[in-house]
């Protein structure tokens, strides 16, 4: 055996292991900011005196996640090289903080607006040393995204393979809970609030008649006993949308209570509305 290089082999595969440490490290604090991020547009917030509604979550993207910091070049096409397609997109580039939690007030302090904006959908955060970088972006909606119902659907199959497993939403645990059924009254309920929302330019829960998911689903003759709703804007697919929803813990712990039995899901897009396609996710139990 030849030692000298048995410790050349030690001191390169202790390298490498350094390495793989600093990147699971680095995309556990990027998670970690997302996270931060979700929470901080839950809340109402006030940006240089003027108070911004909450907006929804935003869905982490990987493709965004990789376009690393200083990468230069335009910005749009360094997306287009990891196959992201994106109608509206922003760079916040800050540098000193060494984890999540400082990074995030020195964004908040700066970019208010910004991490509020209901302009965007996605976002994601890479990591250089103390340099972070977080996109803020719009998809492009997906051209086979299909008809409400199908893509309701496939809503429908991805809450069930997120409820197939143990889950935590922030800081509560779920265990895996029965898969939901498709039920047409909540689809026509989803599909009414999102057509409002999308017709008349806004994102909340309370209709412009001052419905709530409730009333609405007892008027497209669903009797509940239990009832909740999820919605979401700008997502171009139904895997987005599911995506921001998971990364949000109010919205994830809809999709994990064992307590309903049923679902409904739909979307309109309105290219002349700010956010585009507008998602709701309706959950019931009679």
């Amino acid at each position: 055996m030849n030692l000298n290089a048995t410790r050349n082999c030690w001191t390169r595969c202790g390298l490498a292991a350094a390495g793989l440490v600093s990147g699971i490290a680095f995309a556990q604090e990027g998670s970690a900011l997302v996270d931060l991020i979700n929470a901080y547009r839950s809340e109402p917030q006030s940006c240089q005196g003027e108070r911004i509604n909450a907006v929804g979550p935003l869905a982490p993207d990987a493709a965004l996640a990789r376009v690393k910091p200083g990468a230069g070049g335009n910005l749009l096409e360094a997306l287009k090289a990891q196959g992201y397609q994106a109608a509206r997109v922003e760079a916040i580039r800050v540098s000193g903080p060494a984890d999540a939690a400082g990074a995030m007030k020195l964004v908040k302090d700066n970019y208010c607006r910004q991490l509020m904006s209901k302009q965007y959908a996605q976002i994601g955060v890479s990591q250089t040393g103390v340099a972070w970088q977080i996109l803020l972006a719009r998809p492009v909606v997906s051209a086979d995204l299909g008809e409400w119902r199908q893509a309701g659907r496939e809503i429908l199959g991805l809450t069930n393979q997120a409820r197939a497993q143990a889950r935590t939403c922030g800081d509560r645990l779920f265990n895996a809970a029965p898969p939901l059924a498709w039920i047409p009254e909540l689809g026509d309920t989803a599909l009414a609030h999102s057509r409002d929302m999308a017709n008349r330019n806004f994102f909340r829960h309370r209709g412009t008649d001052s419905s709530d998911v409730g009333g609405r689903a007892r008027g497209q003759g669903y009797q509940w006993r239990r009832v909740g709703e999820n919605i979401a804007a700008g997502q171009g697919s139904a895997e987005q949308a599911v995506s921001a929803w998971l990364s949000s813990p109010p919205h994830c712990a809809n999709m994990m209570k064992p307590e309903f039995a049923h679902m409904g899901a739909a979307y309109p897009v309105n290219p002349n509305s700010d956010r585009t396609i507008y998602w709701t996710q309706v959950f019931g139990a009679r």
